[in-house]
C-alpha cells in the first residue's frame, strides 16, 4: 500500500488512514492515470505524464463529503501516475488534480479545492463516482484540462518609464468545485507582471465557472511615481480548454465597454482559439 507522500505546505504531513488501521474486510483500489486532455492516447507513457504536470493529486471522500484519503505524488517518484488504496465497502468520490504549482492543493471537505500560489498554471481535473464492493478496483482516469488561458496582445508602444502591468478581474484563478471542475467564486483576482520594452504579450491562466464563461479585464500599467495607463477590456469570453487572445491598443487610457466580434480558429494544442480583439 502506499503511504501518502508530502503533503502541502498548508496541510500537515499525516499517514494514509489505510496505513494505519488493519485492513482485513477493504477493498483494494488502484488509480492510473492513462490519459491528459489533449493528449493523444497511444503516446502517454510514464514519461508522458511526468512532461504534463509535476505533481498528482488524489483525494477521496465518502458520500457524507468528508474526505478520507489523501495522496500527493510528485514527478520523479517511481510510482507517479499510480495510487493504491484501501477501501470499506461503499460509496466514494474521487477527485484528482494533475499540475505545476509549489504548492499542493488545500482539498477540504464537500470536494472544495485550492490551488494556492502567484500564478496558477495549467491544470488538470477528474472527478468520478467509485463503488467499492468485495472485489478490488483498477481504474483508468482522464484528466480533463479546467483552465482557460487569456493572452493579451498589445498593438501600441508601451510608455516609457513602465515597469509593472497590473490585470485584474472577479472570477475563479485557483479555487474550483472538486465534483464539477469548475471554477466556485467571484472574488477579485489580479495577476502581475514586470514589464520590458521587449513584451509582446501578457499571459495568466485561469478556472472558468461554467464551460462558456466571461470576465471583465482592467489592465493598469505603472511607473515607479504611479499609473501610467487603465484600459477595461469587457466581456472577455473565457472557455475551458480554450486560449482567449486579446489583441489591441492597450496603453492609451481608453476604456472599451462595447462587445467586441469574436473571431474563432482551431488550435491544435488546445482546443479552439478565441480571438477577442478590443
Amino acid at each position: 500500500m502506499m503511504v501518502a507522500a508530502f503533503m502541502s505546505s498548508c496541510e500537515k504531513m499525516v499517514l494514509s488512514e489505510s496505513t494505519k488501521v488493519d485492513n482485513s474486510g477493504k477493498s483494494k483500489v488502484v488509480l492510473r492515470v492513462s490519459q491528459f486532455e489533449q493528449i493523444p492516447l497511444d503516446k502517454m507513457t510514464r514519461a508522458e505524464v511526468g512532461s504534463v504536470c509535476g505533481r498528482l493529486n488524489y483525494a477521496i471522500y465518502d458520500d457524507s463529503g468528508t474526505r478520507v484519503e489523501l495522496v500527493t505524488q510528485k514527478s520523479e517518484d517511481t510510482d507517479f501516475g499510480v495510487a493504491s488504496f484501501a477501501l470499506e465497502k461503499g460509496d466514494y468520490r474521487l477527485v484528482v488534480v494533475g499540475h505545476n504549482a509549489q504548492n499542493n492543493p488545500s482539498f477540504r471537505a464537500n470536494e472544495k479545492v485550492t490551488i494556492s500560489g502567484k500564478n496558477l498554471t495549467d491544470t488538470f481535473w477528474g472527478g468520478d463516482e467509485l463503488r467499492v464492493d468485495n472485489e478490488d478496483v483498477n481504474m483508468n482516469l482522464f484528466l480533463k484540462r479546467i483552465v482557460a488561458m487569456v493572452r493579451i496582445i498589445p498593438e501600441d508602444a508601451i510608455p516609457e518609464g513602465s515597469d509593472s502591468l497590473c490585470i485584474g478581474y472577479r472570477g475563479s484563478r485557483g479555487s474550483f468545485d472538486g465534483r464539477t471542475g469548475y471554477g466556485n467564486t467571484t472574488a477579485q483576482q489580479n495577476v502581475s507582471f514586470k514589464m520590458s520594452k521587449s513584451d509582446s504579450q501578457y499571459d495568466f491562466y485561469m478556472i472558468p465557472r461554467a464551460e462558456r464563461d466571461t470576465i471583465n479585464l482592467m489592465v493598469e500599467t505603472y511607473s515607479p511615481s504611479g499609473i501610467l495607463a487603465k484600459k477595461e477590456i469587457a466581456k472577455v469570453p473565457v472557455h475551458r480548454n480554450c486560449a482567449t487572445i486579446c489583441r489591441g491598443n492597450l496603453f492609451d487610457n481608453a476604456v472599451d465597454t462595447n462587445n467586441s466580434t469574436i473571431t474563432i480558429t482551431v488550435d491544435d494544442t488546445w482546443g479552439d482559439t478565441i480571438q477577442h480583439p478590443f
